[in-house]
């Protein structure tokens, strides 16, 4: 669920709860219609069946669709129709392997470029990348691919025995900015009853509100808790400390790495397993978890492809960089594209599920701190406030103390104090105007003695908050 302008935002936080609620419907209808339409259901059939294809096949399948694509991409789409070594390989009929990694800052400096000839003439939507680590990334997403990309989603939801579009109650504690994170007394959430689902607010998790969390759900009685690691960790200790009960068939989490503690408590505190999905917002891998644990990198989806630092393909068991050739969205093709994360592929590639694909033993993406607030709340995955700010290089949260939060920033020449005023309003929008917030500007970002850069940085003990917020 997304909002527009700070005035219709003003607008929302405004209404009374019914309001809210068919608010959040109409949008929800809109949103139904977009999703579920002939492709969708197109693809989802299919789905249904090349789900348990032995790899043999998956490969013969990516080999009939690979050449096909490369050609209609190279030729149509300017950034690759400008580069002679992509038009050269191509009459060669040269192997994937050949052709250049392109990676984030290739897109973020020649984000336009990267836009196929025909995407004006398709209908289209618009996403963007979370710019944390670089400007924030633009770009459409064909309606096509928008309903195959839940497509994949809804067969993922399968395997944990839920009906995406077939009226499965599903709550989702996520970014969504449901209720003003100043906001004292519940309710925390709204109601999308076109689609069944509840949104609850991430950014309102306190301890003194667990327990309005915690009644809102066992009244609601959802087949699947969806949203990030994080919170749902906090739901879980609110759902051990007031024994709440509810019926689940399973539960979703994503946009987070799963931590083996947080996946220790959510499953102990609600009785039934954890699926853990694996997406990006370039839309070039899906890596889903099935019900023998195991997680499946799809190869309808995309080629992947798992490299070392030269480049090499890395063996079984060895943690490599995952670069992906996606099949799906024409409107913004992506050719060996480097996400920026690293995987494992498993050993074993013979699934106890009976189903095919790429078999990921570990994916080692985003871990991040919570954001401590003064009232007590516990805040994470706070990437959405960068999302519109172009003119951000890099960005960190800095916390030392649950009163301050310092935002860390790299700013381009063209950064003016609009970017600063609309970062300060996201993050406000989040944390609540209780919490003090400053800026601090730096020409580079460290990172960790691993080299890696890490989002959120907190000086607070986080272990001591989470037991202080169990207690």
């Amino acid at each position: 669920m997304k909002y527009g302008p700070r005035q219709i935002r003003s607008l929302y936080y405004a209404l009374p709860l019914p309001a809210k609620n068919l608010m959040a419907s109409a949008y929800g209808a809109r949103e139904r219609r977009a999703r579920y339409g002939a492709t969708f259901r197109e693809s989802l059939r299919f789905l249904r069946e090349s789900q348990y294809w032995p790899n043999e096949r998956l490969s013969e399948y990516q080999t009939e669709r690979l050449p096909q694509f490369l050609q209609y991409v190279i030729e149509r789409t300017p950034y690759y129709r400008s580069h002679d070594d992509y038009l050269d390989l191509l009459n060669a009929d040269a192997s994937l392997e050949k052709f250049p990694i392109i990676n984030k800052s290739d897109l973020r400096s020649q984000t336009t470029s990267f836009y196929h000839d025909d995407y004006r003439s398709v209908r289209c939507r618009w996403a963007h990348t979370s710019g944390t680590t670089g400007s924030a990334i633009v770009f459409p997403v064909s309606l096509d691919h928008f309903q195959r990309e839940y497509a994949f989603r809804a067969l993922a939801y399968e395997w944990g025995g839920i009906s995406l579009n077939g009226g499965d109650k599903v709550a989702i504690c996520a970014g969504h900015p449901v209720a003003h994170p100043d906001r004292q007394r519940p309710p925390f959430w709204v109601y999308d009853w076109t689609n069944r689902w509840l949104y609850l607010s991430s950014s309102n998790l306190a301890k003194r509100n667990l327990y309005d969390y915690v009644s809102e759900l066992e009244k609601f009685q959802p087949a699947m808790l969806a949203g990030y690691p994080s919170s749902l960790y906090l739901l879980a200790l609110g759902f051990e400390k007031f024994g709440g009960r509810l019926n689940l068939k399973s539960i979703s989490t994503s946009s987070e790495t799963l931590l083996p503690w947080q996946r220790a408590k959510i499953e102990n505190a609600f009785g039934v397993k954890v699926f853990d999905y694996y997406g990006q917002a370039e839309n070039c891998a899906h890596i889903v978890e099935c019900e023998a644990g195991e997680r499946h990198a799809k190869l309808e989806y995309s080629v992947i492809e798992v490299l070392d630092n030269d480049n090499n393909p890395c063996g079984a068991g060895e943690a490599g960089r995952l670069v992906c050739t996606g099949f799906s969205n024409n409107a913004f093709p992506l050719i060996r594209y480097d996400v920026g994360d690293v995987v494992t592929v498993s050993r074993n590639q013979v699934a106890k599920c009976g189903r095919g694909g790429l078999l990921i033993e570990n994916i080692m993406g985003r871990i991040e701190d919570y954001v401590a607030t003064p009232e007590g709340r516990l805040v994470g995955r706070l990437d959405h406030l960068f999302k519109d700010c172009v003119n951000v290089v890099e960005a960190q949260l800095y916390q030392e103390n649950a009163n301050e939060l310092i935002c860390r920033i790299v700013k381009t020449a063209h950064y003016t104090i609009e970017d600063e005023q609309a970062i300060l309003e996201e993050a406000r929008l989040r944390l609540g105007s209780a919490i003090n917030i400053r800026f601090e500007y730096l020409d580079e970002i460290p990172r960790t003695g691993n080299g890696k850069f890490r989002f959120v940085v907190s000086g607070i003990n986080q272990s001591k908050i989470l037991d202080d917020f169990a207690d």
